[in-house]
């Protein structure tokens, strides 16, 4: 059995809220979770943090989605 760590729910709550504050003004679910990522990202310092952020988003980018 996995446990989820609280924090990680929160966090995610936390997203979710802000996407919902997006769209709210008006954006696209797609739009507010990309400003989210980029807003995101610039605000990474750590260089070698910041590629392997990168590194994952561009995996998400190429996982094949299986729609069956």
């Amino acid at each position: 059995m996995t446990t989820i760590d609280p924090r990680q729910t929160r966090a995610r709550e936390i997203v979710e809220d802000a996407i919902s504050k997006l769209r709210a003004m008006g954006m696209t679910a797609d739009g507010a979770a990309s400003l989210l990522c980029i807003q995101g990202a610039v605000r990474v310092e750590d260089m070698a943090k910041r590629k392997s952020n990168v590194e994952a988003v561009a995996q998400f980018a190429e996982d094949v989605v299986d729609d069956a």
